[in-house]
Order: C-alpha cells, then sequence, then structure tokens
C-alpha cells in the first residue's frame, strides 16, 4: 500500500467514525474532549498523590508531570504540526464539507499529530506506572480512549494523527517515569516495595486508589448528566 493508498484509507475510517445524528452524544463528546471537564478528577489525583508521599516527593512527581505535558504539547504543537502541516479534517479542503461539525468546532489548521491523544496517554503510561493499582490502570488507559475518540468524533483528527499522538505519548509517560525515578534516587526518595493488601506495591494506599476511581466514574456521570440538560434530540 503506497502512501496516496494509506492515506485515503485514513479518511475513509476517519469519515465513518466523525459524527453522528445524535444531539446527545454531540453534547458528551463535546464536553468530554475538554480538560476543563476533568477538574475534579485532577482535583482528587493530585491529593492522592499529595497525601501518599512526603512534601518533597510531592513536588519531584509535580514538576515531572508539568514538564512531561510541556514536552508533550510543544513537540505536538510548537514543532511536528507545523513541521508537517497536514490539515485537520474540518480544515482540509478535500474533507472540510463531509465533515460533521459539533458547535461550529473546527479545531486549529493543523492535526498531526494529536495533542489531546498525546498527553492523555503519557498521563495514564506515567500515573500507571507511579500507582501500580490494575484497576486504575485500565481506568486510566479508557480514559485516554475515550478522550482521544472524541478527537475522531469531532472530526478534528484523523485516525492516523491519534494512532501515532497514541504512540509518542506512551513513550513520553515512560521517559518521564524514567527519568523522575533518575532525580528520585539522587535525592534519596526511593521507596522500599510494599507487600500489604493495603497498599500498592509503590506505597499508594488502595483506599485512596478507590476514591480516584470513583472521582472519574463520578465526572463521567456528570457528562451524562449535563449533555442531557442541554437536551436530546
Amino acid at each position: 500500500m503506497n502512501i496516496e493508498e494509506l492515506n485515503q484509507l485514513d479518511h475513509e475510517l476517519t469519515l465513518s467514525i466523525n459524527g453522528s445524528d445524535s444531539l446527545f452524544w454531540d453534547n458528551i463528546m463535546y464536553t468530554v474532549t475538554d480538560t476543563f471537564s476533568w477538574t475534579i478528577v485532577i482535583g482528587v489525583l493530585l491529593y492522592v498523590i499529595f497525601k501518599n508521599n512526603s512534601l518533597r516527593e510531592f513536588f519531584v512527581i509535580l514538576i515531572t508531570i508539568a514538564l512531561m505535558i510541556a514536552l508533550a504539547d510543544r513537540l505536538c504543537s510548537g514543532l511536528v504540526k507545523p513541521m508537517v502541516g497536514r490539515f485537520r479534517p474540518t480544515q482540509d479542503p478535500q474533507l472540510m464539507y463531509l465533515v460533521d461539525v459539533v458547535r461550529g468546532y473546527r479545531g486549529g489548521m493543523y492535526g498531526f499529530f494529536s495533542g489531546h491523544s498525546c498527553n492523555t496517554f503519557a498521563m495514564a503510561t506515567f500515573l500507571s506506572l507511579l500507582f501500580r493499582d490494575k484497576r486504575v490502570a485500565i481506568t486510566l488507559y479508557f480514559w485516554a480512549a475515550t478522550t482521544t475518540f472524541t478527537r475522531l468524533y469531532l472530526g478534528v483528527h484523523y485516525l492516523g494523527d491519534v494512532t501515532v499522538g497514541f504512540f509518542i505519548g506512551c513513550a513520553i509517560g515512560l521517559l518521564a517515569y524514567y527519568l523522575m525515578n533518575v532525580v528520585r534516587r539522587k535525592m534519596k526518595l526511593e521507596r522500599e516495595r510494599l507487600i500489604s493488601m493495603q497498599f500498592t506495591e509503590t506505597g499508594y494506599l488502595r483506599s485512596d486508589m478507590s476514591m480516584l476511581l470513583s472521582a472519574v466514574f463520578m465526572n463521567y456521570l456528570l457528562v451524562v448528566i449535563f449533555a442531557m440538560t442541554l437536551g436530546i434530540d
């Protein structure tokens, strides 16, 4: 398969996923894609990290997350998007009038690769390694996948954009976790591996992991309720 055939397949798959005739789903996708809609989860996440670490460890983790997001954002929006110059489906002259646009949202001019996909999978990978709780890991990757799916539904990214974002995001998450552990060793902040039903192997209370899971599921419920209040077709 040559590049033209691959590009055509990407167009067709993206259009098959994009949009629906449901105002309810439009509202859900439009809400989930907005980072602000996850404020509750972000607050609980910071509380859990703060509660289960010393103040020095907390700031090392916080700085690592900030640098990880900054790297993902700069790599995507600051370097690759303008360099590659691939139009978003909503901005592509060949496709823009075939795309189902929600609330007039078309995003910026270029879309390769997806920043949402990269950032969310970087976070999911990093936090899964940090917490070492299978339930949380599955939930975090589900969150990253659903957030990424909204970009296809809204027509602001091709399937190829989010796929590349997925791989780069996971790599950045792994790199960030590795570098953070190097810093922790230098600062003598390494933890002993724990064997207990009360804690994960990295020392996080399982009850706090349950609290974080509850916050994520509650957030999804609030998104659904919000979508219903905006009206259903």
